[in-house]
């Protein structure tokens, strides 16, 4: 075997699978599944209050079991709202900014349980990189996502 081909192997070998779930979070009824290409995702939406976008971040690290957890790293909005982080001092955060007309939390936050409420008057969405879900497409009863090794 040549060196170049061994090579290819061992970085083949350690990239890892990994996705996303989405359930109805009351029934856990399976509505998608989308493969994540680097480990991170972003769910956007419009502030219901303010009327404005916000954008989060996150990250999936492995766990204990072999599995993964979700870990919040930011959240990006322009106007403070009800229920949008105001300080440095929120739990998990590690820096709190204001710049180009954006208030930047950057987190440590572990998710347990990723629920998210939709209105499709918000624009929900969730990004991966090459791919967006509307989020929108499935009733106003709330949604689950959650990290699984890949799509079946």
């Amino acid at each position: 075997m040549q060196l170049g081909a061994a090579t290819s192997m061992v970085a083949a070998l350690s990239v890892q699978a990994a996705a996303l779930r989405i359930d109805e979070s009351r029934s856990d009824v399976r509505l998608a599944c989308v493969e994540l290409v680097d480990l991170k995702f972003a769910l956007s939406f419009i502030h219901s209050v303010s009327l404005t976008p916000v954008h989060d971040q996150y990250r999936l690290l492995n766990d204990d079991q072999g599995g993964y957890r979700i870990l919040q790293t930011e959240e990006r909005f322009y106007a403070h709202g009800q229920g949008l982080p105001s300080m440095y001092g929120e739990p998990d955060a590690i820096a709190f900014e204001h710049r180009n007309g954006q208030f930047i939390l950057r987190l440590k936050r572990p998710i347990n349980n990723l629920i998210v409420r939709t209105d499709s008057r918000y624009k929900n969405r969730l990004h991966t990189g090459q791919i967006t879900i509307n989020l929108n497409q499935w009733p106003d009863t709330g949604l689950r996502i959650y990290p699984t090794d890949r799509c079946e």
